[in-house]
């Protein structure tokens, strides 16, 4: 199966692991004045409809390009951001770039490492499933 990765005005169809790790690395090295960026992946052909439409595949975004810190957000059944188990919320007011556009993660949000949050890209495009090393804090839990 063929991925899309798209980030600020980028877009690459990967279908294989080293070409995911070549594009995250092209994504997290141009970032928009200098701030990390976030990425989307999700089954190539599908780039065209919205998280809103009915029909929306299983899909991740991803917050790369920090030293520390990332995030993984699962658009699929359930929804929700994976974690790492003992790792400790992230700093608060980090900016991240998603489409020009400058967006804050919530801290409980960036608890995962950057080699957590490019597994979590390997494993998706893999298997085509949520990504089974995180843990998965849903929209349900944070209340």
């Amino acid at each position: 199966m063929t991925y899309r990765i798209i980030w600020t005005g980028n877009n690459r169809v990967v279908s294989s692991v080293a070409e995911v790790d070549a594009a995250l690395d092209e994504a997290a090295t141009a970032s928009v004045a200098s701030l990390p960026v976030v990425v989307t992946v999700l089954p190539a052909g599908s780039e065209h409809l919205s998280p809103f439409d009915d029909d929306f595949p299983d899909s991740l975004e991803v917050g790369i390009g920090h030293p520390d810190r990332g995030f993984v957000r699962w658009m699929g059944d359930g929804g929700g951001y994976g974690y790492e188990p003992g790792l400790s919320p992230g700093p608060d007011g980090l900016r991240f770039d998603y489409g020009g556009q400058p967006v804050f993660p919530e801290p409980d949000e960036l608890r995962v490492t950057p080699v957590a949050t490019l597994q979590a890209v390997r494993d998706f495009i893999s298997t085509g499933t949520r990504p089974a090393h995180l843990l998965w804090r849903t929209p349900m839990d944070a209340h």
